[in-house]
């Protein structure tokens, strides 16, 4: 071996402040507070694991220290981990170094991961030393629990919340190595690694080291997941089809093909629960942003999320939600209770009482599958006045306040046989006016995902839009006379509510 290898992770080990990957924030107010020498000699880096605490807490030492050249980054620094080497005999070895100052640099940097595994009687020594006051010592702390540090702890420290890197940062960084290393790999496959690691760069620099030691050929989707145990989102819809079709039987086949190819139990579960969120997601026009996949997977979480209704949904996010639950409680049996937990799924399907409660059928009674029905046209038109207005007031900087009264006011609505009826007065069809009903019926259409709907104008005779449209077009000083013809509306209402009294 004439070549010593180093890993992904070792390899690209960030050195600079420039090779840190999606904490930004927290670099940023690490620098300011060193350029300001307002930085404490306490400091709590916390955040989910492999987000970049350590390697932040290293480059921080070095700056600290004013070290440059890679042979001097060792120096005056002290790393323990709560996980190995969380004896007090250790400690107290590595606390009587620190009582000396530094040869080189101006700190004695102590770095402490996973400090939440500690004992209290670790924290009991550290208080100890804190009250002796070393102004040459500096303490990081590195952890993910911040609820399990002491507060005399936390009390004393600058905190630095370290979040999960984006999705989308990973996918970048992963790529640049691979084409540093003359890697192939389908992007899609890169992405679905990206996701899979749930926002840890480290634990994605692992996994891709792993898939180069399986392969030195293109890495294809295919490969990533049947390597990594990944479940294919194919097999969510497919179980939720079953449970539609109360196929019960199937679903206990497929349960058992997925199983065979190694995947991990618990991420089916993890699996499950995020499909019938994004089904919710799917039902409503304004959530379906928040779906990052391809447009395929999302219109087939659309057209999927048509034949089960929100009751159905919420219950089966329960469901899930226990089984999740009990799962982490268990030492075995997994897939016996996974097994239970599908068969109470089916049993919402199957349970005849409940159908009609949660199947989609023409007489939809939620707002997200919208359909006339004739015994509720009140509610139904009071429902549509009500979008209408919100609809309106999203462009309410844009239109003269007089405009949008009588858009409010004179503009009806009638049902008849599953189209709806817009009922304008007759001088407001207008340019201006064609594009807010054209919009709104678009707007509509899309909110309810119900693409189909059948709208139709119908124009009425209206004294009041007719002497605003007069006015608007004769005279040059408008906003003046809009205000007093504002006035004279309504003082005639307030005149003809006392008639009517009288």
């Amino acid at each position: 071996m004439n070549k010593v290898f180093s890993v992904l992770s070792e390899k690209y080990k960030p050195l600079k402040w420039s090779e840190v990957v999606g904490q930004e924030d927290v670099i940023l107010i690490l620098k300011k507070a060193i350029q300001e020498n307002r930085l404490s000699q306490f400091l709590f880096f916390f955040g989910p694991k492999g987000v970049g605490k350590n390697i932040c807490a290293q480059i921080l030492s070095n700056k600290l220290n004013s070290f440059s050249d890679e042979k001097y980054y060792s120096l005056n620094k002290f790393e323990i981990n709560g996980y190995f080497n969380n004896s007090l005999e250790y400690i107290y070895k590595i606390i009587s170094q620190f009582r000396f100052y530094p040869k080189l640099g101006k700190y004695n940097i102590f770095i402490i991961n996973n400090v939440h595994m500690f004992s209290q009687c670790f924290f009991n020594v550290f208080l100890e030393f804190i009250e002796e006051g070393h102004s040459h010592v500096l303490f990081i702390f590195c952890s993910r629990e911040e609820k399990k540090i002491p507060k005399f702890i936390l009390s004393r420290c600058q905190v630095f919340e370290f979040k999960k890197i984006p999705t989308k940062k990973i996918f970048l960084h992963l790529r640049m190595i691979s084409e540093k290393e003359n890697i192939e790999i389908e992007n899609e496959a890169l992405l679905i690694l990206s996701k899979h690691v749930k926002g840890s760069i480290s634990e994605a620099l692992y996994l891709f080291d792993r898939l180069i030691l399986y392969k030195n050929k293109k890495i294809s989707k295919e490969f990533l997941i049947q390597k990594l145990g990944i479940i294919d989102l194919k097999y969510y819809f497919i179980i939720v089809d079953y449970l539609l079709d109360k196929k019960i039987h199937k679903i206990f086949i497929l349960l058992d093909k997925i199983l065979q190819k190694k995947v991990n139990s618990y991420e089916l579960i993890l699996g499950l629960i995020k499909h019938f969120r994004n089904l919710f997601l799917s039902k409503n026009y304004e959530t379906i942003s928040i779906l990052k996949f391809k447009k395929e997977i999302i219109f087939s979480y659309i057209v999927q999320s048509k034949k089960i209704s929100n009751f159905f949904l919420m219950n089966a996010l329960t469901i899930c939600l226990k089984l999740k639950k009990e799962y982490e409680k268990l030492s075995q049996n997994y897939r016996l209770t996974i097994e239970i937990y599908l068969m109470q799924l089916a049993y919402l399907f199957d349970n005849k009482k409940n159908e009609d409660s949660f199947l989609i059928k023409e007489d939809k009674k939620n707002e997200d599958s919208f359909l006339i029905k004739e015994d509720k046209k009140n509610e139904k038109i009071k429902f549509l006045q009500k979008n209408w207005i919100e609809y309106l007031q999203n462009y309410s900087g844009k239109i003269n306040p007089v405009y949008l009264y009588f858009l409010k006011n004179e503009i009806q609505f009638q049902i008849k046989k599953n189209k709806i009826f817009f009922v304008i007065p007759s001088k407001l069809g207008n340019r201006s006016f064609f594009l807010i009903q054209t919009y709104f019926f678009k707007y509509f259409k899309k909110k309810f995902n119900y693409p189909h709907l059948e709208f139709e104008i119908i124009k009425k005779n209206s004294s009041t839009i007719k002497k605003y449209n007069l006015l608007y077009q004769k005279n040059k000083l408008i906003e003046t006379l809009i205000e007093r013809l504002n006035l004279k509306i309504s003082c005639y209402k307030i005149q003809e509510k006392k008639n009517s009294c009288i």
